[in-house]
């Protein structure tokens, strides 16, 4: 689903960095003692009393908590220690999968036990087994799985754990850790979970935590499966649910360790590529932490960070016509959708694919005897296959690019002619037979899956040149010089290198003219880096260019296709710029930092450029730092004046304190999926605020969104126009049958319900009993 916000109700508003007119009241407070409060400040969490009501509970009372004593903090520092624990238990695992390179799997055995663990819990529950018990029994599974490869293993872990590999152990921890606690506290400055696709995301995660089943019933659509790729929130509610976490809170903490792990596991990536932990961080910093060059730009023509648009960032190429996201605002925004939660299972495959050992020996097919082949490689491959249908699983626009990625990488062994070299045909049925597994691993969410999208079509776009490099300029800086450097020292360069240079300016020149510029400047990426791959590098530092390689065609392909959807004529490329720019942003963040590193240790060409390196990266760090620094300075000077938290909740105890009460009863006293009954309306709005914030199902949410999801079917709107002859009917003899079609068991009457609805057509729900009652809002049972 897109992200959207320009239909974003003005009253949910919270702060100015939601909507660009709004401005929430100013408390603007110290840098530093903003983080320190971050760990003293009490979370309000409303809780129903139990007053009597007509025999019903009613009322609320708060509940304070110290973070330090049981309440954000507590939830802080326990899900901290689940996730360490998960990458202790998964790192046998992870060591046999990274062979020789064992050192950087720690990094990656987090979301590779997450991912192992959900699965094994949903493939039982697919079986019959409640879903809770699913989950315990494959914890378990994983846990005593990876303890015999430890014991089996012992001798070379005992060997290979030394000074050295503690050390990076402890780096890994704290590039996790220090990235974990940097972007909770980001989440804690706008906490809400609110506006955009929030309450998609929040729906869908309250719903996985109360499943017993699956598939899972539609929260937005009750009695139905879901119909959208939900394996990524199932991930995430898993760590909710093995520690009991309240979903307001949990919610930003799956934020939070989606970041964590991403920019970890690109520090291992720039730490397994260059040796270096400099450029292993910056290698982490380009790929999350960094922004466009946007933040420069609005720097300049504000002359202050403290008023950072951070939201126009994100729609720079076409103004609105396209969605421009790069990782940091992914993160901070906080839309828990499965373009971010693919992130780590997308890095964790690249990483793993960057390990050469594995994948060379099996290419060139050194696999031994039949014995050795299934006990060393057959194993590999099909975990392989496992993590990429994980990923397409999560998030199937990963499909094109990850295909792609993971040619490229496994056939690397190979020259570039003959073509049809036999390393490079063993790669080619390697990657048929990735796919083939990932699909039969996930056939239980493909039988009910159908997807809405159109095909492909084919149209050659006009992006504006200065555009694109506001978004991608400072990540192509060190790719255009290396392969600059590299066409400079070949012995055709004295030759024909101005004939190049020339050629080169020429196209350029017509493509701008044309309005074609971007598509002349990635081909030519394109074809200069396939060409440095395979003539100036050899397979051990192929890896790295390869990715620039990918990351140019993925560019490019946004020139000439997009993915059809109903979105229009004026935004048919939106949502393949939006998650296609994602995917070549990581691969630049992994190839620009190496191109670097390759620069500075270069030992031909002038002199002077391994010592202008620095200061190149200083500069662009400094440039693309603009953005997340101006937008952390804009959120403290309009923060609540409460201080920060996690709990995401906040925002709907203040404005809409009835409907809180509300839902706090439901929350504690209602259990299983039992039918809820609420008003109807447009997306990126409050409506559908009881299915969000409890996961019960309704009979309709956000029609919108239904409707995209299973391509217009009709009884989206039948619905719809049902809810709303429910509430509007003068008796409840008039629509019995529609209640008892859709076993609606909670009916309710809140602000939006009095709002969309005459008084004397809600008054029949008199006759039913009331569960709950808090001034405007009623919950009747049937």
């Amino acid at each position: 689903m897109v992200t959207q916000t320009f239909q974003s109700h003005q009253r949910l508003t919270c702060g100015p960095l939601t909507h660009r007119k709004a401005r929430a009241p100013t408390s603007r407070a110290p840098f530093l003692p903003v983080g320190w409060r971050f760990c003293t400040v009490a979370l309000e969490a409303g809780s129903p009393s139990r007053e009597s009501h007509n025999g019903c509970k009613a009322g609320s009372k708060r509940v304070a908590s110290r973070l330090c004593v049981g309440g954000t903090m507590g939830a802080l520092l326990s899900w901290w220690v689940l996730l360490q624990v998960a990458g202790f238990v998964g790192f046998p695992l992870a060591a046999r999968l990274f062979g020789e390179q064992r050192t950087y799997a720690y990094s990656f055995s987090k979301i590779l036990t997450i991912a192992l663990v959900t699965y094994l819990a949903w493939i039982l529950g697919h079986a019959g087994v409640a879903y809770g018990t699913a989950l315990v029994v494959a914890s378990l599974v994983f846990g005593i799985g990876n303890a015999v490869l430890a014991w089996a293993d012992r001798a070379s872990l005992r060997e290979w754990l030394g000074k050295d590999s503690v050390r990076e152990l402890l780096w890994a921890d704290v590039w996790w850790t220090g990235a974990f606690l940097f972007f909770a506290w980001q989440r804690s400055l706008h906490p809400h979970i609110v506006d955009q696709e929030k309450y998609m995301d929040f729906a869908f995660f309250n719903t996985l935590l109360r499943t017993e089943q699956m598939p899972p019933e539609d929260p937005w659509m009750s009695g139905l499966p879901f119909n959208y790729y939900y394996f990524g929130y199932l991930m995430n509610a898993n760590l909710a649910r093995l520690l009991s976490v309240p979903s307001p809170i949990a919610y930003n903490l799956c934020v939070a360790t989606l970041g964590a792990l991403v920019f970890s596991q690109l520090c291992a990536i720039g730490r397994l590529l260059t040796q270096r932990h400099a450029f292993a961080l910056l290698t982490g910093a380009f790929g999350v932490v960094l922004g466009n060059l946007d933040g420069l730009w609005q720097l300049l023509e504000k002359g202050s960070l403290f008023d950072m648009d951070y939201f126009r960032s994100t729609r720079i190429v076409g103004r609105d016509a396209t969605i421009n996201e790069f990782p940091y605002f992914t993160v901070i925004h906080g839309d828990l959708h499965p373009h971010l939660s693919v992130m780590p299972l997308t890095i964790l495959l690249l990483g793993w694919l960057l390990v050469r050992g594995p994948w060379r020996d099996l290419v060139e097919w050194r696999v031994g005897g039949a014995r050795e082949f299934v006990r060393v490689h057959v194993w590999r491959v099909l975990l392989l296959g496992f993590v990429f249908g994980a990923m397409v699983a999560t998030s199937p626009w990963e499909l094109p690019v990850g295909l792609m990625v993971t040619f490229l990488l496994l056939q690397r062994e190979g020259p570039m002619v003959p073509l049809f070299d036999m390393r490079r045909v063993r790669a080619g049925l390697l990657t048929i037979a990735v796919l083939a597994i990932g699909y039969i691993a996930f056939l239980p969410f493909y039988a009910h899956f159908q997807s809405p999208q159109g095909g492909v079509g084919f149209k050659v776009a006009t992006t504006n040149l200065g555009e694109f490099l506001t978004v991608f300029g400072a990540m192509l800086v060190f790719p255009a010089l290396y392969l600059v450097a590299q066409l400079r020292e070949q012995p055709a360069a004295a030759r024909y290198g101005q004939l190049w240079i020339a050629t080169f300016a020429l196209a350029v020149t017509v493509g701008i003219l044309t309005g074609k510029a971007v598509l002349v400047l990635m081909a030519s990426v394109a074809m200069a880096s396939l060409w440095a791959a395979y003539t100036t590098e050899t397979p051990e530092t192929r890896a790295p260019v390869l990715l620039l390689f990918a990351a140019s065609v993925t560019l490019l392909a946004c020139e000439l296709v997009y993915i059809k959807d109903p979105y229009g004529e004026r935004l048919y490329r939106m949502n393949t710029v939006f998650k296609l720019y994602l995917q070549a942003w990581f691969l630049l963040a992994v190839g620009g930092p190496w191109c670097a590193w390759r620069l500075w240790t270069r030992a031909s060409g002038p002199v002077w450029v391994p010592r202008v390196v620095p200061a190149i990266a200083a500069l662009l760090v400094l440039a693309t730092a603009c953005y997340p620094v101006g937008v952390t300075a804009t959120r403290l000077k309009y923060l609540d004046p409460e201080g920060p938290t996690l709990d995401g909740n906040r925002y709907l105890e203040r404005q809409h304190p009835d409907d809180f009460a509300a839902i706090q009863w439901l929350r504690q006293n209602v259990t299983g999926l039992p039918v809820i009954l609420e008003a109807s309306g447009n997306p990126y709005s409050y409506y559908a605020r009881f299915s969000s914030n409890t996961g019960l199902p309704t009979v309709m949410g956000w029609a919108n969104h239904e409707g995209l999801w299973r391509s217009h079917d009709q009884s989206v709107e039948a619905r719809r126009r049902d809810v709303a002859t429910i509430y509007s009917a003068a008796s409840l003899e008039e629509v019995g049958t529609l209640l008892d079609r859709y076993k609606v068991r909670y009916i309710v009457v809140g602000e939006l319900e009095r709002k969309d609805f005459r008084p004397d057509s809600l008054e029949k729900f008199r006759q039913l009993r009331v569960a709950f009652s808090r001034g405007q809002t009623t919950i009747y049972e049937r």
